[in-house]
């Protein structure tokens, strides 16, 4: 969840109400905050952030047709509200309407074309959908508007070794990994990635390093077994 009001909800709605449903967000306080946008939502009616943000704690509770519904009312609110489309398509893809989701994103990215979240979300919508070229297009657009994006990076490794592009998959994953190296799944992709390559040694030392990170994560574990006994 975001504070990206515009400047009318800034001025329709106190900052030190919407801090304090953010604080409360934060904390894992959802029923609380979403006590607490309702009441606002009776003084400042028809507010597109107060429809989203409310989508955002019923997606945090895992309740998500009628997350869903609160971010379309936001978006009919704001139809050039860009975060609202992203976190509709976030919904859609958990709920596995793929298609929905990739038509979110798009109109996400129309609205705000530097959107590299947007662009990230969709790239991996489209690894779901087999659509890998597609996929690495805008996860490089990703990258391209945020150099330190981790997660995109790892997601590029992804879309690469979906095509058979081993090494550059390996690539991919080291640059998550030196942007974040308390990425396990990074981790997890480099190792794997590795012992494809034929580099065994390389590859133990990745999954070392994820169990080192997260000590129960029990692929780590599975696949340093899998090479200590071949």
């Amino acid at each position: 969840m975001k504070n990206k009001n515009d400047d009318k909800e800034q001025i329709s709605i106190p900052k030190e109400q919407v801090d304090l449903v953010l604080g409360l967000y934060s904390s894992g306080k959802i029923n609380e905050a979403i006590e607490m946008i309702k009441a606002l939502n009776e003084d400042y009616p028809n507010i597109p952030l107060l429809f989203n943000l409310l989508g955002a704690c019923y997606n945090a509770l895992g309740q998500f047709n009628p997350a869903a519904q609160f971010f379309e009312t936001a978006i009919s609110l704001k139809p050039d509200y860009a975060e609202a489309f992203l976190n509709h398509g976030i919904v859609m893809r958990k709920i596995g309407k793929l298609d929905h989701a990739v038509k979110s994103f798009k109109r996400a990215i129309e609205i705000l074309p530097t959107y590299f979240e947007a662009h990230n979300k969709l790239g991996v919508t489209f690894i779901d959908l087999n659509q890998y070229e597609d996929a690495i297009e805008h996860l490089e657009w990703a990258v391209a508007y945020k150099f330190d994006f981790a997660e995109a990076h790892n997601n590029l490794g992804v879309a690469n070794k979906k095509l058979g592009q081993i090494s550059s998959a390996a690539k991919k994953f080291e640059k998550a990994i030196k942007i974040n190296k308390n990425y396990t799944l990074a981790h997890l992709n480099l190792g794997v990635t590795l012992a494809e390559l034929g580099q065994k040694d390389k590859a133990v030392m990745c999954f070392k390093q994820a169990i080192s990170i997260e000590p129960d994560n029990p692929l780590a574990h599975e696949k340093l077994k899998e090479l200590n006994s071949d």
